[in-house]
């Protein structure tokens, strides 16, 4: 598989070290690091799709109900 260029404003080695992990995380998963199917693309892009922020409760401020 042909890696990506390296951008030419100082972030090489950066893009090189996401790229490295890409690859590791799929190969670790057993999956392709490039997709074509339009099935599994319109998954993913669902899941990426940009959502409302979701407030973390920390124990303090956690309903008395949900305490353990």
């Amino acid at each position: 598989m042909a890696r990506p260029r390296s951008p030419s404003n100082g972030q090489g080695e950066r893009a090189q070290r996401i790229v490295a992990w890409v690859e590791r995380s799929c190969a670790e998963q057993g999956v392709p690091v490039k997709i074509s199917d339009r099935r599994v693309l319109a998954q993913v892009a669902e899941l990426l799709r940009e959502r409302p922020a979701q407030s973390r409760q920390n124990g303090r401020r956690r309903d008395s109900s949900k305490r353990l």
